[in-house]
C-alpha cells in the first residue's frame, strides 16, 4: 500500500507549481510563478512574443498599452522596451545551490526567457553577471561568480546564441543582504542581466 501511495504521489507531483501535473506537463519548471497556462502546461502567449498573455496584460495596464505614433513617452512605452527595463532590475534571474556553478533546476526560467528575447531582437547583446554570497573568501566568491555566469553563457551560446552577443560580469560578492540569514543568502546566489 505504501509503494501504491508513494508511485501516486510521484505521478501526481507538479514542480513548477503551475496546476498541471508533471506527468502532463509540455512545459516543466519553464513558466513564471503564479502566470496563467493552458492544461497541457504551457504559458499562455497568443501573440507568440515570448512575454506571456498575463505579464503583457499587466504591463499594458500598469504603463499603458503602446500606441503606434504616440510621442508621450512617460506613460506609452513599447513592450520590448517594458521587457528590457524587466531584465535590467533585476527581475529576470538564475539562481545556484551553495558552492555551486550549475543552475538550480527550477530557476532554468530566467535563462528561457533571455533565450528568447535575444532571439526576437537579433542585435541586442546582454551582460551575464554573476553574483556570490559573503560566506568564504572573498577571491573565492569572485570566482565563483565568473563561473556561474559562464555556465549561463554556454547554455546559451547551445542555443545558437553567437558567444559575441553575451558579456560575462563577475559581479562577486553580493552583501546586500543579512550574511547571518541563510535564507537571504539563496537570494544572491545568482546570475542576473543587463540587456545592452
Amino acid at each position: 500500500m505504501k509503494q501504491r501511495v508513494g508511485d501516486l504521489e510521484v505521478a501526481t507531483a507538479d514542480t513548477d507549481k503551475d496546476g498541471v501535473m508533471d506527468s502532463l506537463d509540455q512545459e516543466p519548471n519553464s513558466s513564471p510563478t503564479g502566470v496563467a497556462v493552458d492544461s497541457h502546461g504551457r504559458v499562455i502567449d497568443k501573440n507568440g512574443n515570448g512575454v506571456p498573455d498575463e505579464l503583457e496584460s499587466y504591463f499594458d495596464k500598469k504603463y499603458g498599452e503602446a500606441k503606434p505614433g504616440s510621442n508621450n513617452n512617460t506613460t506609452n512605452v513599447s513592450n520590448n522596451e517594458l521587457i528590457k527595463n524587466l531584465i535590467n532590475e533585476g527581475y529576470v534571474t538564475t539562481y545556484f545551490d551553495y558552492n555551486k556553478s550549475t543552475p538550480t533546476n527550477v530557476s532554468t526560467e530566467g535563462i528561457d526567457f533571455i533565450l528568447t528575447y535575444l532571439r526576437n531582437n537579433p542585435t541586442a547583446s546582454v551582460d551575464i553577471i554573476g553574483h556570490a554570497d559573503e560566506l568564504g573568501k572573498s577571491a573565492y566568491n569572485e570566482n565563483l561568480s565568473n563561473k556561474r555566469a559562464n555556465a549561463v553563457k554556454a547554455i546559451l551560446m547551445k542555443a545558437k546564441i553567437d558567444a559575441s552577443r553575451l558579456n560575462v560580469v563577475a559581479g562577486g560578492e553580493d552583501a546586500s543582504v543579512a550574511k547571518e540569514s541563510a535564507g537571504a543568502r539563496k537570494l544572491v546566489r545568482r546570475v542576473t542581466f543587463r540587456v545592452k
